[in-house]
């Protein structure tokens, strides 16, 4: 294991009871000093992953490792991590100060290095001279703030966020999304954050972990995650998608819309079945005759950037188009597209299923 790597998971698997698995054998690596996002939908797995690392609950199989030292066992309180929650969890009795000085008072510091220690993290989350404001007089960003401030101000390792922002309007959310990550890089720490919000997850992360029944679906860079979704609840939920059964010719040759085109993808049987997906916004609108798939507009929408039309090709696919070009309901329409828009997806496979897949392609081949 890499020194750099701060947080294992080896085959974790949570369950209570009799109920249904929560996480099924999972397993990733964490690093230091990265931002970063477990995504999914609601009962994904997302928030059992945070706790399993905070110690509030412990794992069914599987082992969790925390600077290479296995921690399953580890109550919480021993643990150098913090968590922010989604309600925040500050004591409405006690003012800024108070709320941000509790963990170092159960650790009985002296008075003078506490004044320190608080000062200096309110100081990170731009709330200097609020100690004495009491919580019910603090905004929603505010009471965020000091959330935060109470997690740093313990020096953790890991700090742990459960949606902390799914609580705060939409203009407050997209401003603490700067200042979380902001924050992140100049404490220089690792960050883990819980969120449905795809948007979200895009803007502030280093690393995406999308999860879907309690298992890792893909992971990688908001990037990685959003031109390369490895199959099709990735590619649903991170974005929106145009996705199109498909035939893998041969590498770098794939058949769909009842036609053959150029792609950049390679690896895969002679003629095995794929999914498709170009993304809206890869789609160029043209004249009827001199587009790579012909459509007919259904519907149009303005979305004050761009122009939102729903197509559908002679194969009676449908396509979502973003443009800046208006077109008519009813147009006939070419669609072009470059090969590298072309993203070719296997059939409903997991990352770690499609890198076994190609795997056994190597052993056979090897062996023939």
């Amino acid at each position: 294991m890499s020194e750099n790597v701060i947080i294992r998971f080896d085959q974790v698997t949570k369950q209570y009871d009799n109920d249904t698995v929560v996480l099924d054998h999972v397993s990733f690596e964490i690093e230091r000093g990265k931002f970063y996002t477990l995504l999914g939908p609601s009962g994904c797995g997302k928030t059992t992953i945070l706790r399993l690392i905070a110690g509030f609950t412990e794992a069914s199989e599987g082992d969790i490792f925390f600077n290479g030292n296995r921690i399953n066992h580890v109550p919480a309180n021993k643990r150098q991590v913090n968590t922010v929650f989604q309600d925040y969890a500050l004591f409405p009795h006690l003012n800024v100060y108070e709320n941000v000085a509790f963990g170092l008072r159960i650790k009985k510091m002296n008075q003078a290095d506490i004044d320190q220690k608080v000062k200096e993290a309110l100081r990170f989350v731009n709330l200097n001279g609020y100690e004495n404001r009491e919580i019910t007089e603090m905004s929603g960003g505010q009471r965020q703030r000091v959330a935060i401030a109470r997690a740093i101000v313990n020096e953790p390792e890991v700090i742990l966020l459960d949606e902390p922002l799914s609580a705060l309007d939409l203009k407050l959310r997209t401003e603490m999304q700067y200042e979380l990550r902001d924050l992140q890089k100049r404490l220089g720490i690792t960050f883990i954050f819980v969120t449905h919000d795809q948007e979200e997850a895009l803007a502030m992360s280093d690393e995406i972990f999308v999860l879907n029944e309690g298992k890792i679906q893909q992971s990688g860079t908001p990037t990685d995650i959003y031109d390369e979704p490895i199959n099709r609840f990735v590619a649903d939920f991170i974005g929106e998608s145009n996705i199109v059964p498909g035939k893998m010719i041969r590498d770098f040759e794939v058949e769909f819309a009842g036609k053959m085109f150029e792609c950049v993808d390679q690896g895969l049987h002679a003629n095995e079945p794929v999914e498709i997906v170009i993304r809206p916004e890869d789609l160029e609108i043209t004249d009827w005759n001199q587009g790579k798939i012909q459509a007919r507009v259904v519907s149009q929408l303005f979305r004050g950037v761009h122009y939102e039309m729903l197509c559908y090709d002679e194969e009676q696919n449908e396509w979502l188009v973003h443009s800046t070009k208006k077109a008519t309901v009813g147009d006939a329409i070419g669609l072009n597209f470059d090969p590298e828009s072309i993203h070719v997806m296997r059939l409903g496979e997991t990352e770690e299923e499609f890198d076994k897949r190609l795997e056994s392609y190597d052993e056979v081949s090897h062996e023939k």
